[in-house]
């Protein structure tokens, strides 16, 4: 049976899912959906796609979303896709993981966030918004930098040295490509510091021709329009009557306050496996028996900026495993390692059938601007903001308690769907189960009222939450320690009353997972 590949060519991730497919020589057939007409909230599409997002994939029976999910299963399932774009080689591809998770919080919500709130806003009938493009317009350099430095280091063409694409690097240059809808000076005041991203994006271009320039076509005609709108000097009415012609993706670009405070305890175990970073990381060496030894990084002596620390992760981020000579950050990308590498790790934490595992990518990859946002953004925004001596903001409360009452939602009838104790109708834990409980665990951090009021109707979940506890204990508990020490000291607080400049002196202790 052909693969059917539902996408809009103005979606940054269907555009690569579509290249990807043409390149390798993948029959195919493409659905297309139009937002214009409201097509991904048809009861028709729901039933293929039930988060009515782009691009999604059905093979068979198989129905599979979110795009990195979607070109690792490609990848692996195809036998004519070549080696380089999905290697085997475990190291090779815990980097591309790496990058991928990367992607999510950085360079995608940086560069739709920027051609949104700059130039496109109109388009979909929303005024401009300076202030928001301002902010975008950080994290997409930010992002840009690390891609020239970090990502772009060494001799290689491509992304991590490499002299051949991956499923990275069409990512990430579709990504990029949204900012031709800029206008020309202003694209080029921001890509023209960044001389290794330009090489590495003709580089890219010319090696998945010609359907990279195919299947940009619509892209280049939006450009075209937005081109004569700006020399006729169009004003934002007429902009406003423009037909809707952005994808789900570019308009969902969610910004968020990303934290970085942690604290963590140190343990000699073993020296030759080295673990630094977050709650959901540390338990699968826990709960399976590797020998790790276990870092804390204090952010309130900014150790993460060290040039010690910055040899280990260039991002100033955690969590990072350090094994032997390999070096590797993002959550996510360290569990999937873990998993793959260390054979005492029992078969369901990240099961070898690519069925069972491309849903395993694909709610790990749903986590990211969905539940993690949403969690993070509410539990800032309307409780702990002030332990970093900032002001509680209830409109950006809002906003993430929405993203977040919607994420639960999903996972309640979506990810929880099935007779299974666990995500996708599991019998047991998996990889994705452990990172998105840890995720909402922050919740604990909120007033024992509003937590229940937003975990209240969702039984499944807080089923689910407590199943996954129980499945890796005793760590759970002790690992969570430190949260739920927070987490007395701020009801002891909500008690006595404290006011916004007391809370505001009292010394970071929130990990980086918020």
């Amino acid at each position: 049976m052909t693969l059917k590949v539902y996408a809009s060519r103005m979606s940054q991730p269907s555009r690569a899912v579509l290249i990807f497919c043409k390149f390798n020589g993948i029959e195919f057939e493409e659905v297309k959906i139009d937002f214009e007409k409201r097509e991904q909230f048809s009861p028709e599409y729901k039933e293929v796609n039930p988060m009515r997002k782009v691009p999604t994939i059905v093979d068979g029976r198989f129905k599979l979303f979110e795009s990195h999910a979607i070109l690792i299963y490609i990848a692996s399932v195809f036998p004519q896709v070549a080696h380089h774009w999905y290697p085997a080689d475990l190291f090779k591809r815990a980097k591309i993981h790496s990058v991928l998770d990367w992607h999510h919080l950085n360079l995608r919500r940086g560069t739709a966030g920027y051609v949104h709130n700059s130039t496109v806003a109109p388009l979909l009938g929303v005024p401009l918004n300076p202030k928001a493009a301002a902010e975008d317009e950080k994290l997409l350099r930010s992002s840009l930098y690390k891609l020239e430095t970090v990502w772009l280091k060494g001799s290689g063409r491509f992304l991590l040295g490499g002299n051949q694409p991956s499923i990275a690097d069409l990512s990430l240059v579709c990504e990029i490509m949204q900012l031709e809808l800029l206008d020309e000076q202003d694209r080029n005041r921001i890509l023209g510091p960044y001389k290794k991203v330009q090489q590495w994006i003709e580089d890219t271009r010319k090696a998945t021709q010609p359907h990279f320039d195919e299947v940009h076509k619509a892209l280049f005609r939006t450009k075209e329009r937005l081109q004569k709108q700006r020399t006729a000097g169009a004003n934002s009415e007429t902009e406003s009557n423009v037909k809707p012609i952005l994808s789900s993706k570019m308009i969902n670009g969610i910004e968020f306050e990303e934290v970085e405070v942690g604290m963590f305890k140190r343990e000699q175990l073993s020296p030759e496996s080295t673990l630094i970073g977050s709650n959901d990381v540390l338990f699968t060496p826990q709960v399976s028996g590797i020998e790790f030894e276990e870092f804390k990084i204090d952010f309130k002596k900014r150790e993460q900026f060290s040039p010690e620390y910055e040899e280990i992760n260039p991002m100033n981020k955690v969590p990072t495993i350090v094994d032997g000579r390999f070096k590797l950050f993002e959550s996510h990308a360290i569990l999937i390692h873990l998993a793959s590498v260390f054979p005492q790790v029992a078969h369901h934490w990240y099961p070898a059938d690519l069925f069972k595992r491309a849903n395993i990518h694909s709610v790990l990859d749903w986590h990211h601007l969905n539940l993690r946002h949403g969690a993070v953004g509410y539990v800032l925004n309307s409780s702990v903001a002030p332990l970093l001596g900032e002001p509680l903001n209830p409109q950006a409360a809002a906003e993430g308690e929405k993203l977040l009452c919607l994420s639960l939602y999903n996972l309640e009838t979506i990810w929880l769907k099935g007779s299974g104790r666990f995500l996708l109708g599991g019998n047991h834990p998996s990889i994705a189960d452990l990172s998105l409980v840890c995720e909402i665990m922050q919740l604990e951090l909120l007033d024992e009222q509003d937590r229940n009021r937003i975990l209240g109707p969702y039984r499944k979940v807080r089923l689910w939450i407590e199943d996954t506890r129980k499945a890796t204990q005793p760590h759970f508990d002790e690992v969570h320690k430190a949260l739920f020490r927070t987490k007395e000291r701020l009801q002891k607080q909500r008690t006595a009353g404290a006011n916004s400049e007391t809370v505001s002196n009292i010394k970071p202790i929130l990990s980086s997972k918020m």
